[in-house]
């Protein structure tokens, strides 16, 4: 039998803090409520506010081999952030006519397509970046890191990770030469608005082709990531076989990581609720063996996770269940008779049906950002 895990907190100062740190625990204040969990990155904004709150000190949540809890990163901070850096400088010259070499990227994608291969486990663990106002290009990034888990699970050669990589982190070019206040306008759009919003992808296409060498392969991925697999997509309305697979899989990326991000017209949706909707176009809109090959290795949930139960009680999640990602294997937060908090031994909630997990505690909530 597994050791009980005990938990043990230690009081940290704020100046032990450093923005861009990705947190080995949860940080708690004096009443020990959680202000950020194990896993998220400390920011600007989170070390402003407490700042502004007088917060001096916290209390760092430890449990007993607290390296099994910590969840892996998708593809490591400081491969992101030099990601995020080539990007906007890359990006910008080229949406404003400017030529511009885009080898900085190569190596960037290169090093993300050796760390997602590097990954053993068979679910994708979608740490991602979370959105930021001064991230504005998380959006592409997590796109291209979400396709390369895809392609590493259909099978793809390094050559077409290469592609993939660099055309996904390319796919929304064409939006930076839109005017921002048809790209954030937080109410319908007018039927020339969206004329304009649909030519983004050549714009994209006719940007690339003017200021750079790439390859055919990586053009493709910006101007067909919008078509449809039954032809109902802009703008070329193209079908299947006139799809380039590369394109198909960032197109499935591009939804997932749209709905599951917070828009000017709309609020993020549930990931189960995204999750019907790919499975409901898989095979009509989308590729079904790309929609296949995503939810087969997608979880909810991710190590370190503090989920409610049906009990009430709270619960971390320890382990991911590759055959059910819904059922993960948990740990039951609990106290000993002298108050002493502990994790229980594991429990497989794929062979305990009658305990479900109702929330995931949104940890965010407990201080606003």
């Amino acid at each position: 039998m597994r050791e009980i895990y005990r938990i043990k907190k230690v009081n940290i100062p704020v100046s032990k803090l450093e923005v861009g740190e990705v947190l080995p625990f949860n940080l708690l204040d004096s009443r020990e409520r959680v202000l950020l969990k194990r896993g998220q990155v400390v920011t600007p904004e989170f070390m402003e506010r407490i700042k502004e709150e007088g917060y001096s000190s916290f209390l760092a949540e430890i449990w007993e081999e607290d390296e099994e809890l910590v969840a892996r990163e998708d593809v490591s901070l400081e491969t992101k952030k030099k990601t995020l850096e080539n990007m906007q400088e890359i990006l910008e010259d080229l949406s404003q006519g400017k030529s511009t070499s885009v080898v900085p990227l190569r190596h960037n994608v290169s090093q993300m397509a050796e760390e997602v291969k590097a990954h053993k486990e068979l679910v994708i663990p979608l740490i991602q970046l979370k959105k930021h106002d001064d991230l504005t290009f998380t959006h592409s990034l997590n796109v291209a890191v979400i396709s390369l888990f895809i392609a590493k699970f259909l099978g793809l050669k390094d050559e077409e990770l290469a592609n993939l990589g660099l055309g996904a982190l390319l796919h929304d070019l064409g939006k930076l030469v839109i005017p921002p206040e048809i790209l954030n306008k937080p109410s319908k759009l007018s039927e020339e608005e969206y004329e304009i919003i649909q030519k983004h992808p050549l714009f994209a296409k006719n940007i690339l082709d003017e200021k750079t060498q790439l390859p055919e392969k990586v053009k493709e991925i910006p101007l067909q990531h919008h078509e449809r697999i039954d032809g109902s997509g802009y703008l070329f309305h193209l079908t299947k076989k006139n799809i380039s697979i590369l394109s198909r899989i960032v197109a499935v990326a591009d939804v997932y990581e749209a709905l599951t991000s917070n828009r000017p017209y709309r609020k993020s949706l549930p990931i189960p609720e995204v999750i019907e909707y790919l499975m409901g176009n898989a095979g009509y809109k989308l590729d079904d063996k790309v929609v296949g090959a995503f939810i087969r290795h997608l979880s909810p949930y991710q190590v370190g996770d503090l989920i409610k139960l049906s009990t009430g009680e709270e619960a971390v999640v320890s382990r991911i269940n590759p055959i059910l990602p819904f059922r993960p294997i948990i740990r039951i937060k609990k106290r000993d008779e002298q108050g002493n908090a502990y994790l229980s031994l594991e429990i497989d909630l794929s062979y305990s049906l009658t305990l479900t997990i109702i929330s995931e505690i949104d940890m965010k909530s407990r201080i606003n950002l």
